[in-house]
């Protein structure tokens, strides 16, 4: 026997019953993403739950309409928290969340696309905005991109949350120890590019090189052990935000 029909051998001794080659070991599934939805509006939560149901990749394990949310998230233990944007106590869910140090990450859904409260929301510990206009495929996008560590918003909310970061690192130094292990150039293209601006905008804004740009991005990742731009992104995000507390802060 040749090396051709060699290989054509193992390949068919390898095929499953369908025809499709099998791998060494089956890949196991990944567990499903824990929802819960919080919102003083019926008609809100049903729009939620009848989205989320039609995606296995998505378990909805809770729901309340009223504040604070801590007897849902420890009854449910879930990843993400969408809450409705406009209840009163939005902001006060991130902001509680994060002091204690705990996820949920919070998305904030049916905001208004003001881009000054989006910042405010980010800085509360709202890891995702979804504004009014959002569609079910951005709604899909951002608890996913969320779950993964990364932030969802606005290109305009993000710009301003990270010039927002950039003054004050101007005046003191960096919050995020991670962030100062970075070199000056490096901490100017990570906040360029935390911001959403490409790699070619980045050059133009520094007068430097693309290939430049892609050299120091690399480094960067590398230094901070970061999978993509959302992850660092992220990472600045939680800069502007208050550190977790260890005196039992409460959830909102």
């Amino acid at each position: 026997m040749n090396r051709r029909d060699t290989a054509r051998s193992i390949a068919k001794s390898t095929a499953s019953p369908s025809g499709k080659t099998a791998s060494s070991s089956s890949a196991l599934p990944c567990p499903p993403i824990r929802v819960a939805l919080v919102s003083d509006s019926a008609l809100f939560r049903s729009g939620l739950r009848s989205i989320l149901e039609g995606y296995p990749a998505f378990a909805l394990v809770g729901e309340t309409s009223v504040l604070p949310v801590r007897d849902l998230v420890r009854a449910c233990t879930p990843h993400i928290l969408l809450v409705d944007a406009q209840i009163a106590g939005a902001l006060s869910v991130c902001s509680g969340l994060r002091q204690s140090g705990a996820r949920p990450w919070v998305i904030l859904a049916g905001a208004d696309g003001d881009d000054g409260w989006a910042v405010h929301a980010l800085k509360s510990g709202a890891r995702g905005i979804l504004v009014k206009s959002a569609t079910v495929d951005n709604l899909i996008k951002a608890v996913r991109l969320v779950h993964q560590g990364e932030v969802w918003a606005s290109h305009r909310a993000l710009t301003l949350a990270v010039e927002e970061l950039a003054v004050r690192s101007i005046n003191s130094a960096p919050g995020d120890p991670a962030i100062k292990s970075l070199s000056r150039r490096e901490q100017d293209i990570a906040r360029l590019i935390a911001s959403g601006l490409s790699n070619q905008e980045v050059a133009g804004r520094l007068a430097i090189t693309e290939a430049t740009v892609k050299a120091h991005l690399t480094h960067i990742f590398q230094k901070l052990t970061l999978r993509g731009r959302g992850q660092l992104a992220a990472l600045y995000y939680r800069s502007l935000t208050p550190q977790p507390t260890s005196n039992g802060a409460k959830l909102g």
